[in-house]
């Protein structure tokens, strides 16, 4: 089943329509179609809420708050047990906003990709949807043209993908990095050094942003207080958790909630 431009399965709620694609909020309340299909041009989805079952031709996928995922266009895929209430920020993309802007990507390294720089911008799109004024358009060619610009190749040593699940798993919890390096056998210095050059950032930033990702979840998806959210997803107190998400994403948790 092909799936039209600017079409997606769940209910579009808002869209920004630009010279080189569209950006769409998209919602889930409903049981949609489990049928294989595609769609007609690249397509992007950060998932906002909720989540679902994907399958694509090699493997499936178990999706939840926080993932991109990409697909080329026309490739085959299919979404079962979706969680409802479903949110996505799905981003439309012509050939030409990679053609005219020099980028050769075919979207191997967002597939199934999570780390935080990735996220961070993908949710500044998401907030200026919310702003929607004469440099939205500007604001949001640049934020995916350093997405897609700035993604590196696969030359990434064997071990950071280790350390990146154990703070993942342990995302409620601050790991001493020479913890991590006694778990990963590498010198803490390496691991600093590489980190940054992979990761865009600290290792200090990813911990914070795994903790943010998962508060961003509970804003989202349930009526915990803020102070509560805080607690559960390790911050200090309501304090901290309020400055990191201004630090990073821009808003507050209590803005967050009201958008």
């Amino acid at each position: 089943m092909k799936l039209e431009s600017n079409t997606f399965l769940g209910k579009t709620f808002q869209k920004f329509n630009t010279n080189y694609g569209t950006i769409s909020l998209v919602d889930y309340k409903n049981p949609v179609s489990e049928k294989w299909h595609y769609h007609e041009n690249i397509h992007l989805s950060l998932i906002l809420q909720g989540g679902n079952l994907e399958s694509r031709k090699k493997n499936d996928l178990q999706v939840s708050t926080g993932k991109i995922l990409f697909y080329n266009e026309g490739e085959l895929h299919c979404n079962k047990h979706t969680i409802f209430p479903s949110k996505n920020l799905n981003i439309e993309l012509s050939n030409d906003f990679f053609k005219n802007n020099g980028i050769k990507f075919d979207g191997k390294e967002l597939y199934n990709e999570n780390t935080f720089s990735s996220y961070l911008k993908l949710v500044n799109i998401y907030h200026e949807l919310s702003f929607n004024d004469i440099y939205t358009s500007d604001s949001i060619h640049n934020i995916l043209y350093d997405l897609f610009a700035n993604t590196l190749e696969n030359n990434k040593p064997s071990w950071l993908k280790d350390l990146t699940e154990i703070i993942e798993d342990r995302w409620n919890e601050f790991i001493p990095l020479n913890e991590l390096a006694s778990i990963l056998n590498v010198h803490p210095v390496t691991i600093s050094k590489y980190f940054r050059k992979y990761l865009n950032g600290t290792l200090g930033d990813y911990m914070r942003i795994v903790k943010l990702k998962r508060a961003f979840n509970f804003l989202l998806n349930s009526k915990k207080s803020i102070t509560e959210i805080a607690y559960i997803c390790g911050f200090s107190d309501q304090s901290h958790m309020t400055k990191v998400f201004k630090i990073y994403v821009g808003f507050t948790p209590k803005e967050i909630r009201l958008l």
